[in-house]
């Protein structure tokens, strides 16, 4: 369960252009282009209205709107059934539900810092 005691909400009809942060957890409902950025340990929520063009780097990923762009997530990315992507994904974990888009190529892959050392 996802505790949302720290909320930040992109409205549906907002737009927002460039390089845009986002910390705890994030729900968006509008459009985003650019180059998004997720800080470790936060959520970010593309409801089904929200729409990105543009890399994604987050720690969690939930993508229930449109992505255009290639994604890398520190824990995990879902694509729930109501989902599309076109683009790349690499994640420590993927979940694709039944029904959603997905075009591009997927890697699920430990992150660097975990592989020990000498990588």
């Amino acid at each position: 369960m996802i505790q949302e005691s720290s909320i930040n909400v992109i409205a549906e009809g907002t737009r927002l252009e460039g390089k845009i942060y986002f910390d705890h957890v994030s729900r968006v409902h509008g459009e985003l282009k650019g180059e998004i950025f997720a800080k470790e340990g936060s959520t970010l929520i593309l409801s089904e209205t929200a729409y990105v063009e543009g890399d994604i780097h987050a720690d969690t990923l939930i993508i229930d709107g449109f992505v255009q762009g290639n994604i890398e997530a520190k824990s995990k990315v879902v694509l729930s059934t109501t989902g599309r992507v076109i683009g790349n994904i690499t994640a420590p974990s993927l979940s694709i539900g039944f029904g959603a888009f997905f075009e591009g190529e997927s890697r699920v892959e430990k992150r660097s810092a975990d592989l020990g050392a000498g990588v």
